[in-house]
């Protein structure tokens, strides 16, 4: 199992690469026919909220129909996880910092954007008994075999590459504050997931039912991978505002 999981996220990152490289490709085309640099060269700060969380943008124009954007963007919130057999508590922690360029293809407000985003989002979460215990891999556990049983996912590529397209110019001449509206997708690759069981007072470490706890936890954790893997694309939504300096 370990081997099949370790070719998908083999597979998934060369996905990534071969995308990531497309895109360098292409945005190193776009800039290299751009127009001259503009003289004076407009710069603008942005907020942001969206899927990404709550966020900052930097933003500069370097040629006429072309800016680039550094950013930060994150937030907190409580998620749920529910499988077959566990249900989870979990904090999803936002964090990503992002290199982007838009393309004013029709020389208006609309754009299309591509770039990398270093992402450091995660799920925490924590098992949660019911019925008095947990049934872990299809094995019931009484509370007191379970001290405690809590896992993180992740996505595979700790650096994503990201496409979209939206409306609205930062650094747009004609006013100083412009409204701004994004939609895209990063690609995360193939979530890696661990999740770890902490013996109970019931069952200590070296018995047999502690034992076939850590056994029984490795197969939950493939049935998490399982189903997380296909949430390998994070969908990306924000709207904000910039002022133009």
């Amino acid at each position: 199992m370990r081997a099949k999981e370790s070719a998908q996220a083999q597979r998934g990152n060369r996905a990534a690469a071969m995308l990531a490289t497309s895109l360098l490709g292409m945005t190193a085309l776009a800039v290299a026919t751009a127009p001259p640099a503009i003289a004076d060269t407009p710069m603008a700060v942005a907020v942001r909220a969206g899927t990404t969380g709550i966020g900052l943008d930097y933003d500069v124009g370097f040629a006429q129909y072309f800016s680039a954007r550094i950013g930060y963007s994150g937030f907190t919130y409580d998620h749920a996880v529910d499988t077959s057999d566990v249900d989870y508590s979990g904090k999803f922690k936002l964090s990503m910092v992002d290199g982007l360029i838009d393309w004013y293809a029709f020389k208006g407000g609309f754009h299309l954007t591509a770039g990398a985003v270093g992402n450091g989002t995660t799920l925490d979460v924590v098992g949660k008994p019911a019925a008095g215990g947990y049934t872990i891999d299809g094995t019931y556990f009484p509370s007191a075999d379970v001290g405690s049983l809590r896992g993180e996912l992740k996505f595979g590529n700790p650096v994503s590459p990201y496409v979209g397209l939206g409306w609205g110019d930062a650094v747009g001449t004609k006013h100083h504050l412009h409204f701004l509206f994004d939609i895209g997708a990063i690609y995360g690759g193939v979530p890696n997931v661990t999740l770890t069981a902490v013996c109970g007072s019931a069952s200590p470490r070296g018995t047999s039912t502690c034992t076939a706890l850590q056994s029984d936890v490795q197969g939950e954790r493939l049935k998490l991978q399982n189903d997380v893997t296909l949430v390998q694309w994070y969908p990306v939504i924000d709207v904000g505002l910039a002022y133009r300096f």
